[in-house]
């Protein structure tokens, strides 16, 4: 999806990828990303959004969800993660970082609120149901505090993703607000939704889905219950694109993470845009028949939209990749097989992905331009 525009702008990338798998220093089913690349995107993002003033909590779950990518993105700019569930909260924070946003995407369990409250300490929770207030508000009384909160809001006309469901329905938000008033261990403070905003047709440019008035509904139904509304959450392609037009719309706060490495839907076809392309995906032949070249896997992902593939010694030979099922386990990739192709040729995809449900490895390096890239941080997968 992303290897044109991968060539176009950022070849440094590939050639210290072919360099740092010839050297062994990089092993197949490795993610590979360029950290100069990325702090120059986070360095736009935060002088984007500070122009625009609206807040950015940064998203590390297609980035592999490290403490270590979570310092640096601080470093340079944007200084709050959002958490996609506890889990890459408590990465995040035992390295050191500081959390804006938990429970979305996934909710923390009822016996977990005390540790979120006195632990992890985030900025605000989002939430998606009365019972689950119920729970965070005995949890946060108990400790002698008062949480501030947003609500998942969803109404049936929204578009959402299989596997994220939930939400306070519109239709009978008015009685949930009057419900959450009641409780002493919250402060109810603003709205998200998800996902805010998509491609076009035209692949152009973004355009915003119902679910932005979803929330600018709900915020008057808040609003009318004497809520100050404080936070306006719209997740989805958040980049130095949409910022501005995320602004005008009333909002507040976004999440950037697929920007953060170049990789919106938009960056595939738009090389005007600030952030550079700095994700690559690193493998490596493993064997061969006569039709097809397969190569070590690990990483692929259902969504990726990838088409083809790099090869050879230094990685300058193009050839198609074949679709990876998500039906079945990615042991191996498939290529399509010339005469050129030698067993342990290193191989190179650039695509849409979310690391964080891989079996991949990451690699972060640095001086991509020179003639000795450098790994600099290792973050191999779990067994």
């Amino acid at each position: 999806m992303f290897l044109d525009m991968l060539r176009k702008r950022n070849p440094a990338l590939i050639n210290a990828a072919a360099v740092l798998h010839k050297s062994g220093v990089i092993p197949p089913n490795t993610y590979v990303i360029d950290l100069d690349s990325l702090e120059k995107n986070v360095r736009s993002l935060s002088k984007t959004a500070e122009s625009n003033r609206l807040q950015l909590y940064y998203m590390t779950k297609q980035i592999g969800r490290s403490g270590f990518i979570g310092r640096i993105i601080q470093a340079n700019g944007i200084k709050k993660a959002v958490a996609v569930d506890i889990d890459e909260a408590f990465n995040l924070f035992e390295a050191g970082c500081n959390i804006g946003n938990l429970g979305h995407l996934v909710q923390p369990g009822k016996y977990q609120w005390d540790t979120v409250l006195t632990k992890l300490k985030p900025e605000v929770i989002t939430l998606f149901s009365l019972e689950k207030a119920v729970q965070l508000s005995k949890s946060a009384i108990k400790f002698g505090l008062k949480q501030d909160v947003i609500l998942r809001v969803i109404s049936e006309d929204d578009f959402i993703f299989p596997g994220q469901y939930g939400g306070f329905t519109l239709e009978h938000l008015d009685y949930s607000v009057r419900e959450l008033k009641k409780l002493q261990g919250i402060n109810l403070i603003g709205l998200t939704c998800f996902p805010v905003m998509q491609l076009n047709s035209e692949k152009d440019g973004f355009e915003f889905t119902s679910n932005l008035q979803t929330i600018l509904k709900a915020r008057d139904i808040l609003l009318n219950q004497g809520i100050k509304v404080l936070h306006l959450n719209a997740p989805s392609s958040t980049s130095c694109e949409t910022i501005p037009m995320l602004k005008k719309a009333g909002i507040t706060h976004g999440e950037p993470g697929h920007a953060l490495t170049g990789t919106t839907p938009l960056h595939a076809y738009n090389k005007d845009l600030l952030e550079i392309p700095s994700i690559a995906y690193l493998s490596e032949i493993s064997h061969m028949d006569e039709e097809h070249a397969y190569t070590i896997a690990g990483g692929f992902y259902a969504r990726s939209n990838m088409t083809k593939a790099l090869y050879g010694e230094k990685l300058n030979r193009e050839t198609v990749a074949e679709y990876a099922s998500p039906e079945n386990i990615d042991y191996y990739g498939s290529l399509t097989r010339d005469s050129n192709m030698i067993v342990g040729d290193p191989v190179l995809y650039a695509f849409r992905t979310q690391i964080f449900v891989t079996r991949s490895h990451v690699a972060f390096i640095k001086n991509t331009n020179s003639k000795t890239p450098e790994l600099v941080h290792f973050q191999r997968r779990g067994v």
